[in-house]
């Protein structure tokens, strides 16, 4: 549990300063929200909703001591997963780019991506040094496919 909380506490700190995340309570949600949350985990009930700064609806949960991320469009459409995964479950592509373009980093939250418009899984790392978080997403293969880093504040030192 405290990874799950470490991921929400890195998380977070991406969001842009201007649009805080908005927790909300079940009967908050829209219907079409409640029934695609429902359809796609049928089995989890307590649940932590939050509104994202793009509008998109995003419930934490953990399923069979996992934690989870799922995010859905205003409409209920789901958009993405994001599922909590050892660093040892990393392909082994992934562990050698990250050896080799992230020296001097610890990797601080590891995860897979499920999108809906995409078939592979996306692995994203939180890595971090002295000076910067970084959020990279690589492909199996190694491949980065994006990344972003922020300064560390006197928050996340």
């Amino acid at each position: 549990m405290k990874l799950f909380q470490i991921i929400v506490l890195i998380a977070t700190t991406f969001l842009p300063l201007a649009a805080p995340t908005q927790v909300l309570t079940v009967d908050q949600l829209p219907a079409p929200i409640k029934q695609a949350f429902q359809a796609r985990f049928p089995d989890v009930k307590q649940v932590e909703w939050k509104i994202k700064a793009d509008k998109n609806y995003e419930a934490e949960f953990t399923l069979k001591g996992t934690g989870i991320a799922a995010k859905f469009d205003p409409a209920g459409k789901w958009l993405e997963t994001e599922s909590e995964i050892l660093p040892s479950e990393l392909p082994k592509p992934v562990r050698t780019t990250v050896r080799k373009q992230f020296k001097g980093y610890e990797v601080v939250e590891t995860q897979n991506l499920q999108r809906w418009n995409e078939k592979p899984l996306i692995y994203e790392l939180h890595l971090e040094n002295a000076k910067e978080i970084v959020k990279a997403q690589f492909s199996a293969d190694g491949a980065i496919l994006n990344q972003s880093a922020k300064p560390k504040t006197d928050k996340t030192k």
